[in-house]
């Protein structure tokens, strides 16, 4: 007997980060095709979303913030996040497809000097609910992937941690729910947000 053929899923992933990078890998690993680029000919069947660069990410106190250095935290990422989700829904085939936003616990924890990403953060997430309501009837699941601070670069020895139990599961991969949340078994989830982070938020 034949054994069943995997799925191809066609993705494309936004981001210039590191995140982006290790995103991509996991996809690879997981036999899907990048797609890369933006407005041209080539269907899609996922989108992930992965801004966060470590680099840009530095703590600053709250009385000390700037109005630049918010909008570049909160205003550009939802620029690029409303862009990029935007675009995939005109690269999607007729059957439609699935936008993952990568998000991080801070922005459900808060965190002490990192207001202006965790802002941004808590943004994509309530980002990826909204679409979900909107963009679901036409088979377009929308949902998060929540990860650990350590993900995307936040100190947590400046922004505090986001629990005081050690992880359930230390040393937790993300990279095999991501490709569970672009494959086709996921479109029936709407605006969920799945935290792969060892069980540290809970």
């Amino acid at each position: 007997m034949d054994s069943p053929k995997s799925e191809l899923i066609r993705a494309r992933v936004v981001g210039t980060s590191p995140l982006a990078a290790d995103v991509r890998t996991a996809l690879l690993s997981s036999g899907a095709l990048l797609i890369e680029g933006g407005h041209g000919p080539d269907t899609i069947d996922a989108m992930v979303f992965a801004p966060w660069d470590r680099s840009a990410m530095t703590a600053v106190p709250f009385d000390e913030l700037s109005d630049d250095q918010f909008d570049q935290a909160w205003q550009h990422t939802m620029d690029e996040a409303i862009a990029a989700c935007s675009e995939a829904r005109t690269s999607f085939g007729p059957s439609g497809g699935a936008i993952v936003l990568t998000t991080f616990t801070t922005g459900f924890a808060g965190g002490a000097g990192y207001a202006h990403w965790a802002a941004a953060a808590e943004g994509v997430h309530i980002l990826a609910k909204s679409l979900a309501r909107q963009w679901g009837p036409e088979g377009i699941s929308v949902n998060a992937l929540a990860l650990s601070p350590d993900e995307v670069g936040v100190d947590t020895t400046i922004s505090g941690p986001i629990s005081i139990a050690l992880p359930a599961r230390p040393g937790a991969s993300w990279s095999s729910t991501l490709a569970f949340l672009c494959s086709s078994s996921a479109r029936d989830l709407a605006g969920q947000t799945l935290t792969v982070d060892g069980g540290l938020w809970m």
